[in-house]
């Protein structure tokens, strides 16, 4: 009978502190240490690629009538989803750095080269 007792009250017991465990909340501290900046905290923009440098390029935006260009630095950091070229379409994530917009994420699409028949 205390084999049988003990059998079924180490699994309960086990359940009990997993249980407890799970409902403590993890400190500020540990929580902020894992997370990591995501693509939501940087702002975006969408653009044709005017021009390309060594470490930067830049994106012609439009927005309503009004054209402007801005100007991205590439680091060792950033992701790039194709291959950038001038002429292409691009989305660009960013994060700004002492007055200059520094490129997180970039994804491109290739220029438009249809050939009719």
């Amino acid at each position: 009978m205390r084999f049988r007792t003990a059998l079924t009250l180490a699994p309960l017991f086990a359940v009990c502190f997993t249980v407890a465990s799970w409902a403590t909340p993890v400190p500020e501290h540990l929580v902020a240490a894992r997370s990591a900046p995501t693509a939501a905290d940087n702002p975006s923009q969408s653009g044709k690629i005017a021009s390309i440098g060594d470490a930067a390029f830049s994106l012609e935006v439009s927005t309503g009538r009004e054209r402007k260009t801005i100007e991205f630095l590439v680091d060792d950091d950033t992701k790039v989803e194709g291959k950038l070229q001038v002429g292409a379409q691009a989305t660009v994530d960013y994060r700004s750095a002492d007055g200059r917009n520094i490129a997180v994420h970039v994804v491109v699409k290739s220029a438009s080269t249809f050939k009719g028949r």
